[in-house]
């Protein structure tokens, strides 16, 4: 009676050399039909599944041969060579001889190639071989994608890049103003899902056809890539052979921008003018204060770790009306449009660079201090003293940043006063707070008069920064 057949195909990772999987298969009938076997199930893995990686775990048909021959279906299998079957070495052949094993199955009729059976002791010479071979081929490999990545050679495999032809030789016009357009709109504060869902309702298509997601746009705005630079293992290695989108000091803006938070407990801001009021009594910040039942306002609160005198409150909603026409007004003016705009081009220099400088010089005092608390150098109160002092000099670096930033951004709101104040609304919070401080000095809130329950514009000294 003809034994049971499984014939076995997979094709290399790096494809050098590699037989297709029609050629294995068509190789693999051959062989079964001249050793006389009944074929009964042909096994394909999907192009580029390593015989290497996981040693066989991740590979869905080198999976399923297991259980058909521990469950006795087939008798023996039939592969192209031996390392089709795995390069992991006798750890990678293990599961097949013991599938086997357990069947009950001689192991010099288990498995056969092109060249006929492969006995027990040949399995284990040639799975040494295969697995010295398959680790000399990666290290080519990465060898060659090291001096790929030194050279500037852009790394095209896969789908297309956002914003770039597929070999790199040109870019997307179109893909490239949007990336420009999310970048200009990051640092104006405006959030990366706001971006999203903007560009989902306006049909702007992603390289895939899918909807726009934060992770999606985030790897583009924070790649090298779109500055004409060439990563390797996600650090920059050299400069690309390809065309810039953005400037290299966009791109360090956008990844300070887009960092993750390292303060805990810090929650999205709710409150847009929170840091741009300040008492006309005592000249400290006014802060948020909630009242049950939804009453929202500023104010200049005392108490336990507050230095606020306590004397001045204002209606927040009020309040934030008022500021809202006063910069839509500003902007909306083509004069005082200008002046902005201005301002901001004559004091860019070299500063937004010296700024993202301090910041890295920041995070890497960081990443010591909790080596240092790690490795029992410092204690716990001490960590957390100067970690607190480093978030201070961060966050007073991020507002310089911010005012900075505002100006250089105004020519990407809109220019007509019913535009900003739908703009305003519909780019949240962060959007507001980052236009105001760019356009007005801290509000200085004055004592209220008799009728405290309504909003009294005449409290507020406005000082525009043009």
């Amino acid at each position: 009676m003809a034994l049971r057949a499984a014939i076995y195909a997979r094709q290399s990772i790096t494809r050098e050399g590699s037989a297709s999987l029609k050629a294995q298969v068509d190789a693999c009938r051959a062989t079964a039909k001249r050793l006389k076997l009944k074929v009964v199930v042909e096994l394909v893995e999907a192009p580029s599944t390593s015989g290497y990686r996981n040693r066989g775990r991740s590979r869905p048909k080198f999976q399923e041969l297991l259980t058909l021959i521990r469950d006795g279906d087939v008798d023996c299998v039939v592969t192209y060579k031996t390392d089709r079957l795995s390069r992991g070495g006798g750890p990678g052949w293990a599961p097949l001889v013991d599938a086997f094993d357990t069947a009950g199955r001689d192991p010099d009729r288990a498995v056969a190639t092109t060249d006929g059976w492969v006995s027990e002791f040949e399995i284990g010479i040639r799975s040494a071989m295969d697995r010295e071979e398959s680790k000399k081929t990666s290290d080519r490999m990465r060898d060659v994608r090291r001096r790929e990545a030194r050279d500037g050679v852009p790394r095209s495999a896969g789908r297309r890049a956002y914003g770039y032809t597929r070999d790199f030789s040109g870019i997307v016009p179109e893909e490239a103003a949007l990336i420009d357009e999310a970048a200009r709109r990051v640092l104006a504060g405006e959030s990366t899902w706001g971006i999203c869902g903007d560009w989902n309702t306006r049909g702007v298509p992603t390289v895939t056809g899918r909807p726009w997601t934060v992770q999606t746009l985030t790897s583009i705005l924070k790649s090298g890539r779109i500055a004409g630079l060439r990563e390797h293992r996600g650090a920059v290695v050299s400069k690309g052979q390809w065309p810039a989108i953005v400037s290299a000091d966009l791109r360090e803006q956008l990844l300070v921008a887009l960092a993750p938070k390292r303060k805990l407990g810090r929650r999205a801001r709710t409150y847009p003018l929170v840091g741009l009021l300040r008492c006309g009594r005592c000249d400290q910040p006014l802060r948020s204060l909630a009242r049950e039942g939804g009453g929202r306002s500023y104010a200049c609160r005392s108490g336990p770790g507050l230095d606020g005198c306590g004397g001045i409150r204002i209606q927040a909603q009020g309040v934030e009306d008022h500021v809202r026409d006063i910069v839509c007004g500003m902007l909306a003016d083509p004069e005082t449009r200008a002046v902005l705009t201005s301002l901001g081009a004559a004091g860019d220099g070299d500063g937004g660079a010296s700024l993202v400088a301090e910041l890295r010089r920041i995070e890497s005092k960081r990443d010591r201090l909790v080596d240092l608390y790690t490795e029992g150098d410092i204690d716990r109160a001490r960590y957390r003293a100067r970690v607190e002092q480093l978030d201070a000099d961060a966050q007073a670096i991020e507002a310089e940043m911010a005012h900075q930033t505002g100006n250089r951004v105004l020519a990407d709101v809109p220019a007509t006063y019913d535009g900003l104040v739908k703009a305003w609304t519909e780019r949240g919070v962060e959007f507001q707070h980052r236009l105001t401080e760019a356009l007005l000095r801290p509000i200085v809130v004055k004592p209220a008069g008799a009728r405290r329950r309504l909003f009294d514009a005449d409290r507020l000294v406005i000082d525009p920064r043009a």
